[in-house]
Parts: structure tokens; C-alpha cells; sequence
């Protein structure tokens, strides 16, 4: 490149540095699995004296488009004006999200967690997502490097969007360093006691409540269940819908009162960083039948927490969660037996317990941020 950016990053790689402008706009949007990973990703980036991080966000001018068409004007323009406004000395630009701007004028770097959107028609069901997609499927295409979370997610981005291998490298997730097994695991209990009744033994989800998170084959898993369980043993679904769209958030009321369950399930609502960090450390077990995933967050949380995983094995959730959890068909018998097992057995409960703790080990933002490091490197060659 002959560009002053060209230059300035010809010499900072001699230097041994890069400029990176990085999109941290889903930092100032409600808690999300890409949240998370700008969130660990920038501490992770500056622990490294090797390079060195713009924040890139929105004004305060497109919150007058509304929460959609802001997010839009931003995706597609707003962040290349911001880092030539903010980041002119940048050498790449990293935007952490399946979108990327028109123009940036800066080697282009993406992180795409998943195709979610382009595979599952539910999601793109309006006629604004649809346009969106299309654009941002052009738009990604443009990137000389494209990070991605699982080798699933690699194999599924070269199958959707036509992307070529070459151009993918897997960059995996890791977990917030404040979570970690409860020291005090009676003081854990009766906190969760106090916020949300619960008294006796419960099994967790938290992974979200759209519609490929499978909560009703998990509710009637727990349903067939309960005759084997010991009385006091509820199900916990914790959070809230993001939004009031029924193609994407199913309610899960209707299922469980159907299935007369109501006073076996809770269902705490929203919760904060603390409350989810305590649901995590007093849980007996935590589930997951998932049908699709980039990565698989929540069960890595789960497991640094040193709670035993039930997972579906299906897409990328067998990559996170190895041996070190229970791996099952998305099916009510094959749940609903695995539940069981959790539940009653304690010495498996500790065995999974161990290897989670071992497995969510080799996973952190340092190594996160170095693999990402090495990527805006790459996408800076000739």
C-alpha cells in the first residue's frame, strides 16, 4: 500500500506495534455474547505492550434513527467515519460482529461468531434484516482476514457465505476472569435463596431464550425427569427475552404450565453480572440443548465455575466442552436421563466438575488476544 495508513503500518510493524481501531459499540448495548467478547478481548489487547487499541462508538446523533436504523447507519458508514475521525494513525481495523462498513480505507479484519441469521430463517424474517444481510454479506467479503470462534464456525462460514478458507482463522472465546468456583458455597446457595427463592437443588440455563436454545425439549426433559429427582430439585431459567418478537423469543410460560410444572421452574428474569455469576456457583448442574452455536459461552462459564455441563452435541458445543461434560442428543429421553444422572449421581458430579475446571483452563483472553494479534499482523503483509 502507498497510503499514509500504508506507511504508518509498514513502520510500526518494524517497530513491533499495530494500531488497531477497534468497533466497542455492542460495550453500550444490553449483555450479549459479542458484548462479552469486546469486553474480554480489549483487556486481553492491553496486557500486550505490542499493540495498541481506539475504541471506535457510535454519537449520539444516530440514536435519533431509533435503536435499529442507528445500528444499521453505523454498520455501514457510522464506524468508518468514526475511525477516520478518531483512529487516522490506525493500521487495521477490527470490527468484532458480522458486519463491516463500506468503506474503511484501513486492511479490514471481522470477527464473525456465527451464521445464526443466513441458516435459520426466523432470524432474518423481516424484510429490513433481509437487506442488512445482503449487505453486510458483501460487505464481509471485503476483509482480508476473517476471525471466527470455532472450527464449526470456519467450516460453516466457507459453506454459507463463500468465504474463503485461507481467509478464516479460529480465534476462541474465554470467560470473564471473575467467574470461578464459589468459595463459599453455603453463603452461594443462601444468596440465591434470597434473590430468587429458590431452596433447594436447581439445574441452570442462561444461554438465552430464542428459539434454537431448545428451552421447551428442555423443559420436558426436566418434566420426565422429576419422578427421579428428589423433590426439592427445580429448573432455573435465568435472564430475559431481548426483545417481544415471538418468531425469535418463543414464550416458554404457556410450555411449562402445560406440562404442570409451574412450581418446578423459575424463572428469575433479568440479572446482573453478580447475580450470574452466583447462579453459575450454586447451581448443581447447568444444561444447554442448544441446535446451534458459534461457540458455546454459557457452558464454558459453567464449567470455570466448576459445575457440571449437559450439552447437545451438535455444531460447535462438542469443541467447548470436550470430554469434560455430558454430551447428548437433543432428544426428551436422552435429556431427560442425562438430567438424572446429574442429578443423583455425586460422584460423577465431581468428576465433571473436575475435568471442567481443567478444560476451561485452556482457554483465556491472553491467548484470545495473542491469536487475534497475530491475525491483524497477517492482515497487514502485502
Amino acid at each position: 500500500m502507498t497510503t499514509r495508513s500504508g506507511a504508518s503500518a509498514t513502520r510500526n510493524l518494524d517497530e513491533g506495534r499495530v494500531r488497531v481501531a477497534l468497533d466497542t459499540s455492542f460495550l453500550g448495548l444490553p449483555p450479549s455474547g459479542i458484548g462479552s467478547y469486546v469486553e474480554g478481548l480489549t483487556g486481553g489487547l492491553g496486557r500486550r505492550g505490542d499493540v495498541s487499541v481506539t475504541a471506535l462508538n457510535p454519537p449520539g446523533l444516530l440514536e435519533l434513527l431509533g435503536r435499529r436504523g442507528g445500528r444499521i447507519a453505523w454498520d455501514i458508514a457510522g464506524v468508518g467515519v468514526a475511525r477516520w475521525r478518531d483512529a487516522r494513525d490506525a493500521d487495521v481495523l477490527h470490527v468484532p460482529a458480522l458486519s463491516a462498513p463500506v468503506a474503511s480505507g484501513l486492511p479490514l479484519v471481522v470477527t464473525v461468531h456465527d451464521v445464526i441469521p443466513f441458516v435459520l430463517p426466523e432470524y432474518r424474517a423481516t424484510w429490513a434484516m433481509r437487506l442488512y444481510l445482503a449487505a453486510m454479506r458483501h460487505t464481509v467479503q471485503r476483509a482480508r482476514l476473517v476471525l471466527t470462534p470455532s472450527m464449526f464456525s470456519k467450516t460453516e462460514l466457507c459453506r454459507v457465505l463463500g468465504i474463503d478458507p485461507g481467509r478464516v482463522r479460529v480465534t476462541p472465546l474465554a470467560v470473564d476472569t471473575s467467574l470461578h468456583p464459589a468459595r463459599d458455597p453455603i453463603a452461594a446457595r443462601e444468596l440465591i435463596t434470597r434473590r430468587f427463592g429458590v431452596t433447594g437443588d436447581y439445574l441452570l440455563h442462561l444461554a438465552g431464550f430464542d428459539r434454537r436454545k431448545n428451552l421447551p425439549l428442555l423443559v420436558e426433559a426436566f418434566a420426565r425427569a422429576i419422578p427421579d429427582l428428589p423433590a426439592d430439585t427445580t429448573l432455573v431459567l435465568a435472564g430475559a427475552p431481548h426483545t417481544g418478537n415471538q418468531a425469535v423469543f418463543p414464550p416458554i410460560g404457556p410450555v411449562i404450565e402445560s406440562l404442570g410444572i409451574a412450581d418446578r421452574v423459575v424463572l428469575t428474569g433479568t440479572v446482573t453480572h453478580d447475580e450470574r455469576r452466583m447462579l453459575y456457583q450454586a447451581a448443581l448442574g447447568y444444561v444447554t440443548p442448544s441446535m446451534y452455536e458459534g461457540f458455546g459461552l454459557t457452558p464454558l462459564e459453567a464449567m470455570t465455575c466448576g459445575v457440571p455441563v449437559i450439552a447437545a452435541d451438535r455444531t460447535s458445543l462438542p469443541e467447548v466442552v470436550g470430554d469434560a461434560g455430558l454430551l447428548v442428543e437433543p432428544e426428551v429421553d436422552a435429556l431427560a436421563a442425562a438430567i438424572v444422572r446429574i442429578v443423583t449421581d455425586a460422584p460423577l458430579r465431581g468428576e465433571l466438575a473436575r475435568r471442567g475446571r481443567v478444560r476451561s483452563a485452556q482457554f483465556s483472553w491472553d491467548r484470545t488476544a495473542a491469536l487475534t494479534v497475530d491475525a491483524y499482523r497477517e492482515a497487514l503483509k502485502p
